[in-house]
């Protein structure tokens, strides 16, 4: 076993009964008396590290960089057999190494000597002839009391691993996560620890759902992704305080509806692409933040029924965090004089790309309904067409008259105007003509927010501030700092990443 842990080390050296290479027996007589003596009396820290230590180290490292380490010291030759988590991948493509990857694993846990395992994390693809060892390394897992169970698997073809039933009686189990899974068929679920449970790429019915729920009474976060069958989710547990749907899948058939009733729910985000159907919420009164992040790949006549009815039933949320393809909505809404129920907002959060005449009608939509909003955060890619850009600035001419049409809604969002204390704008891209449209914005806010604080520019995590001088941010700041204020002790902040993150 020591020769293949060596073989697994380029260029390791032989060991001799004594523990030390020979060519450093080699060396050590060339020396100096004296410094032998040194050499003879440094202190292997290596090997003096306890266990815990050992082990929590072990915990950062796959299995197979685990097995290593026995090469460091006679103290670690052996110390990889008693680790608790283990960790297993095949990448994709690799089906002509399944059967020494099969033979890998099941060495490890024949060899493991654990008493307890706290990780199990296994991402590969799933052959025929490893589903049967799969089964066998769960089972191993389960009556090691495990903690954290993660199963990743890929397909060449349209096949789906049934998970064992034993799983579902897990007790110890306290963070879940399978992809590409079957739940259809298993019996009673018994998750009494669990926490956190994420299902991706998986078949789940609504009885299945329920089962799930019923079974996990501590479940804490709850993600469904690209999840398929399921119709209604009902969550009655007061422990579970976070929801996420991300790229549902509604099916083919028209009209599919996706119901959340979560009465104790706090945070729910519906992200990723989730065309052919739409969502509706029955129970959540608790909720405190809510996303709308997800895009149903263009626009129907119906898609404003459909935001407006979620903001309806999420008008209590004193945190709301709206995607680009629900702020085309709006614009969408705006166009058709589509009223907005009042929300009750405090803090609001926009994603979206901008250098688009349409960003600023969905931006003054929203904030017509915010009344009470105190914090503004608008995260924007402004990456503007090059060629519609250059012909702008020869002409020397704006493609967005945005003072005058801030100007001209004034009278819509005056009530926000008296409560706004902070605005935050991150990734306002490379040029002026880009920046024109949050420029014209922030002008306004200046002018007219009675209790602003402060504005503050963040381009530090820029990629497209990155690639470019910050002539143009600072010539905004200069812009800024000379416009009227309404505030007296509103301050203009620039974050800039070649700037040191300065405030000007």
């Amino acid at each position: 076993m020591e020769t293949e842990r060596q073989s697994t080390i380029p260029n390791a050296l032989p060991f001799n009964s004594a523990g030390s290479s020979s060519e450093d027996s080699v060396k050590r007589a060339r020396l100096p008396s004296s410094n032998q003596d040194e050499t003879q009396n440094t202190v292997d820290y290596i090997s003096q590290l306890p266990d815990a230590i050992i082990l929590h180290i072990f915990s950062f490292m796959t299995t197979k960089d685990t097995i290593k380490t026995s090469v460091l010291s006679k103290r670690w030759r052996s110390t990889w057999t008693s680790n608790q988590y283990m960790s297993f991948s095949l990448p994709p493509g690799s089906s002509q190494k399944s059967k020494g990857f099969i033979n890998f694993v099941d060495s490890v846990v024949s060899r493991c000597t654990a008493i307890k395992a706290k990780r199990f994390l296994f991402d590969a693809p799933c052959l025929a002839s490893m589903q049967s060892s799969l089964d066998r390394w769960l089972q191993f897992a389960i009556e090691h009391g495990i903690e954290e169970v993660s199963v990743s698997l890929h397909y060449r073809r349209h096949k789906v691993y049934v998970l064992p039933r034993i799983l579902f009686c897990c007790t110890t189990l306290v963070s879940l996560r399978v992809s590409q899974c079957c739940f259809s068929v298993f019996g009673t679920v018994n998750w009494c620890s669990l926490k956190t449970l994420r299902i991706e790429h998986a078949e789940l019915n609504d009885d299945g759902m329920v089962r799930v729920l019923s079974g996990s009474p501590v479940l804490e976060f709850l993600e469904l992704k690209s999840c398929l069958g399921v119709k209604h989710i009902v969550i009655e547990s007061k422990s579970c305080k976070e929801l996420v749907i991300d790229s549902h899948e509604f099916g083919d058939d028209e009209g599919l509806t996706l119901k959340i009733s979560a009465p104790h729910l706090l945070k729910l985000r519906l992200l990723g692409n989730s065309q052919g159907g739409e969502f509706r919420l029955d129970e959540v009164a608790s909720l405190i933040e809510a996303e709308l992040n997800f895009d149903m790949e263009g626009f129907a006549a119906d898609d404003g029924d459909l935001v407006r009815g979620l903001l309806k039933r999420l008008h209590h949320v004193p945190k709301l965090v709206m995607g680009n393809w629900c702020l085309q909505v709006l614009w969408l809404m705006e166009a058709r004089d589509i009223f907005l129920p009042p929300l009750e907002c405090r803090h609001l959060i926009l994603l979206s790309t901008a250098g688009h005449k349409r960003v600023p009608e969905a931006i003054a939509k929203i904030l017509e309904s915010t009344r009470l909003l105190e914090k503004l955060f608008i995260q924007m890619t402004c990456t503007p067409n090059s060629a519609i850009g250059l012909k702008a600035e020869r002409a020397g001419c704006c493609l967005f008259a945005g003072e005058e049409f801030w100007n001209f809604v004034k009278w819509r969002i005056y009530q926000c105007l008296m409560h706004l204390r902070h605005v935050e704008i991150v990734d306002g891209g490379a040029s002026l003509l880009a920046w024109e449209p949050v420029l014209s914005l922030l002008k306004f806010l200046l002018q007219n927010a009675l209790l602003l604080d402060k504005i503050v520019i963040d381009s530090t995590n820029s990629k497209s501030s990155q690639a470019f001088e910050p002539s143009p941010l600072l010539e905004v700041a200069r812009i800024l700092l000379s416009h009227p204020k309404c505030s007296p002790s509103a301050k203009v902040i620039l974050r800039y990443p070649f700037q040191g993150r300065p405030s000007v």
